[in-house]
């Protein structure tokens, strides 16, 4: 393939510039395109579509085609395709590989499929990629990121065309030497118990932090989170733009 013809991707995640998913996504993915990299200075999970407003975005270059941000994984995408950072369309956006799923309801909070939904409403087809630790539940170690990466690069055509009009294309699997299949899915819904206990009360401040109780999954069989368990990689389409309930009846309110 001639240089000419490559590809523009721009890389981007919300686990940090130095995280190992990031690192290995880039390595596939520069096989077969030309890939440049934006993405947060720190870890920035969980932080949805948060954008940085009032304060100034600071910028380092990290290498030839590499910057940090000190924003947000949605402020990397936007500052990558609006800024004079890179005076090109970039043709896709990955984000990722991030160190834990984000499958069900984990998209509304995820900062790596917020990149990827940035992008889409920016009319730049965007693909988020999750990978579950082999010891599962969100454990910190046990990521083979290089199958999922790999596959990545295999089908950047096909991952690209799934980006049609509205929708981003969110990966999932748990890690894995080899992947032998890939599904389309369900979502599940995920729920963390969440609860804030406080460590200290003197009546006038509080001082607490935000547990959980442990993760009910619940969906059908061919949910997002039942495929990625059975050892395949999960492909779930996701509306970039809020999706609103149509209701036929007369809003009949009270003045």
């Amino acid at each position: 393939m001639s240089p000419k013809t490559l590809k523009k991707l721009l890389v981007t995640n919300d686990d940090g510039i130095e995280a190992e998913g990031l690192k290995v996504l880039v390595d596939s993915l520069s096989k077969v395109a030309d890939v440049y990299v934006l993405a947060p200075d720190s870890n920035c999970s969980a932080v949805s579509s948060k954008i940085t407003m009032g304060k100034n975005l600071h910028f380092y270059k990290c290498g030839e085609k590499s910057y940090s941000c000190s924003g947000m994984p949605a402020d990397c995408v936007i500052s990558a395709v609006t800024s004079p950072l890179f005076p090109f369309k970039f043709d896709a956006v990955f984000s990722g590989i991030n160190s834990g799923p984000n499958m069900g309801t984990d998209i509304i909070y995820s900062g790596t499929c917020a990149a990827a939904r940035q992008a889409v409403i920016m009319g730049i087809p965007g693909i988020s990629v999750s990978m579950e630790s082999e010891f599962l539940d969100y454990a910190r170690t046990g990521f083979n990121y290089k199958p999922l990466a790999d596959f990545c690069a295999r089908n950047l055509d096909k991952l690209i065309s799934l980006c049609d009009g509205d929708v981003f294309v969110s990966l999932n699997s748990t890690s894995a030497d080899e992947y032998k299949e890939a599904l389309f899915a369900s979502a599940c819904r995920r729920d963390y118990g969440d609860q804030v206990v406080f460590t200290e009360n003197d009546g006038k401040t509080m001082t607490g932090f935000c547990d959980s109780k442990g993760i009910r999954v619940s969906g059908n069989a061919d949910s997002d989170y039942n495929i990625a368990r059975s050892g395949k990689i999960v492909v779930s389409l996701v509306y970039a733009e809020p999706v609103l309930k149509t209701i036929s009846d007369k809003a009949d309110f009270l003045f």
